[in-house]
């Protein structure tokens, strides 16, 4: 938990195909143990202090732990890494790695293998595919709750209690969850307020939970009465480009291809303005992860891959609206993930 809330506290995984360690920080350190069942798999660096009982035995988590985490990171590699072998640096996050990785095992064995690890992630097993499944279902089950109960007078506040109450019960662990009403549907990714819905407004909600280190991402439309013509015709056009991007999912795929089919068809059918930085992503342990649907992008789809596919629309002062979905690719299409309606809610 403290690698997730404070970034600052760095953490690093030493693997090899027989163990695996875990630097951690020092008060990160106890669910480290939990996870990993060998203190000595655990390399604790900076001050957190826990205290032994009779029946664990004596751990040394009392005593303070190595001076920093590039200190913790070197005895990690010395006690797991195998002498004179090669070792993969992760350089995803820069090269705080290599001097370390250099000093212990030698410069002529750091090999960069964040390419490799990048594309190793982009193919989902059946048992991430199921994990992710499982985080979406919960996002529904959510906002299932919201367009059964959602009423005037209710804050955004209200509303993500409703939702976040279906994750936390479900045994998932809320990542966003982004409630705006009114001209607040139009700022993007924002926090809910006390603001109070009025009749007649639009409701946008962006949602995501972790269910065993796997992430789900999607989003759905609200709007409290009948919507205006105009809230509808922009809907039906985002709704459009969403329904025209699946169309061109499957296996050989260029995503840029595919970027260009949702923004053309969402112009096309009603909002001529329409631009995007980008129409979704691939999804897995991260938000965010290879590859990113944008604009002449030559990365090809696979089967295996998961993606959240998106049209969303902002506009400052008016409001936002929104149309998410999460999908596996097949060889000749995609699997839905997201199974809920992909309609305007009128509530």
């Amino acid at each position: 938990m403290t690698h997730d809330i404070a970034p600052e506290y760095l953490s690093a995984v030493v693997a090899t195909r027989d163990k695996a360690a875990l630097v951690t920080s020092a008060s990160d350190a106890g669910p480290a143990l939990e996870l990993l069942g060998d203190p000595e798999l655990v390399f604790r660096y900076g001050t957190f202090y826990f205290e032994s009982s009779e029946a664990s035995g004596p751990l040394g988590f009392d005593l303070p732990g190595y001076p920093d985490f590039y200190a913790a990171l070197a005895r990690a590699l010395k006690t797991i890494a195998p002498p004179h072998q090669k070792v993969g640096v992760d350089r995803s996050r820069g090269d705080m790695l290599d001097a370390v990785v250099a000093e212990s095992c030698g410069a002529g064995n750091a090999v960069d293998v964040t390419q490799t690890i990048l594309a190793s992630r982009r193919l989902k097993l059946p048992e991430e595919v199921e994990l992710i499944r499982q985080a979406t279902q919960l996002v529904e089950a959510g906002l299932e709750v919201v367009a059964a109960e959602a009423r005037v007078g209710m804050t955004e506040f209200d509303l993500a209690a409703m939702l976040t109450q279906k994750i936390v019960v479900g045994a998932g662990v809320p990542r966003l969850i982004s409630v705006t009403t009114g001209p607040r549907s139009g700022l993007a990714d924002a926090y809910p307020t006390l603001r109070r819905i009025a009749a007649g407004e639009l409701i946008r909600i962006d949602a995501s939970c972790f269910v065993g280190g796997f992430s789900s991402d999607m989003a759905r439309t609200f709007v409290i009465g009948e919507p205006s013509k105009l809230a509808q015709t922009r809907y039906e056009a985002i709704g459009a480009g969403l329904e025209e991007e699946l169309s061109r999912v499957k296996a050989g795929a260029r995503v840029g291809d595919v970027f260009d089919a949702a923004v053309q068809t969402v112009r096309a059918q009603g909002i001529p303005t329409y631009r995007r930085h980008h129409c979704g992503h691939g999804l897995g342990i991260g938000g965010y992860e290879y590859p990113i649907v944008v604009e002449n992008s030559d990365a090809i789809m696979e089967a295996g891959m998961c993606f959240c596919l998106e049209t969303p629309y902002y506009q400052l002062g008016w409001g936002g609206m929104m149309v998410e979905d999460t999908i596996l690719v097949t060889e000749r299409g995609y699997e839905p993930i997201t199974t809920i309606p992909r309609k305007l809610y009128v509530l």
